[in-house]
């Protein structure tokens, strides 16, 4: 089966299963939390955000971070666990934006405190684009909630951290009431025309007339934890002649669903 997420819908279409396993990617595009129903239904393979930066300890390594599962209430980050039905992958490309030439994926195993993440690449991927299997060989696993070093240098964490994303969430289901799912599916009327947070100076040199009341950070207020896979990864693991790579990330499925 192949699924894509499409703003706020899912289409699937069959194909032929070859002998490998094969994951079909959910693309992301942005930072998002909750966007369609499959992912409403599917949390885990939900990604909420990516981050690419150098390493604050090693001008050698570069790391990599993809955050998914959002909404995750206060108290219960170490007891929501990664879906062993999920392939989640950070897709590395060095010549063109979109086309990936190296992948490192996470392969989770069980499905409660004790389960293991094994990690592979990063390494040329058995096919691009929609559909992907896993490599052949795994640089090393990890521990739900804790760091490890593989035998490549790459360093990984795999567990539940605070969520990162800054949003007044709450002005905006008063903007957008009908994306709140709690409200549906009769949403309040909208109260608020636009978001919090503005100065008075932004608003004279746009002519503007934008709220300037305080935002709230809802996602950080109410604590709201995402679960996080981090790597931070030697430079020269990511061949490149250019000092440009362009990084995203995927979840995929077998079923689809």
């Amino acid at each position: 089966m192949k699924i894509q997420r499409l703003l706020g819908s899912a289409a699937a279409i069959a194909v032929v299963a070859s002998a490998a396993l094969i994951y079909n990617v959910f693309p992301a595009h942005g930072s998002d939390h909750q966007d369609a129903p499959t992912l409403i239904a599917h949390p885990a393979a939900d990604i909420t955000d990516v981050f690419v930066f150098p390493s604050p300890s090693n001008p050698a390594n570069v790391v990599l971070a993809m955050d998914s599962h959002p909404l995750i209430p206060k108290g219960q980050g170490a007891l929501t666990y990664f879906d062993p039905q999920v392939m989640y992958q950070f897709k590395i490309s060095h010549a063109a934006a979109g086309v990936e030439d190296q992948v490192i994926q996470f392969k989770v195993n069980g499905t409660d405190q004790n389960q293991t993440i094994t990690v592979y690449g990063p390494g040329a991927p058995n096919a691009t684009g929609v559909n992907s299997t896993y490599l052949p060989t795994a640089a090393g696993t990890v521990t739900y909630n804790q760091s490890a070093t593989l035998s490549n240098g790459i360093q990984v964490f795999a567990g539940p951290r605070a969520d990162p994303f800054y949003f007044d969430l709450f002005q905006f289901f008063k903007i957008i009431p009908d994306r709140n799912q709690a409200n549906q599916p009769n949403p309040p009327a909208a109260t608020a025309g636009s978001f919090n947070g503005f100065t008075t100076a932004f608003n004279q040199a746009n002519n503007s007339s934008c709220s300037t009341a305080q935002a709230i950070d809802a996602l950080s207020s109410n604590s709201f934890n995402v679960l996080s896979l981090v790597v931070e990864v030697p430079k020269t693991l990511l061949t490149t002649t250019s000092s440009v790579i362009h990084v995203y990330a995927t979840t995929s499925t077998q079923s689809g669903t």
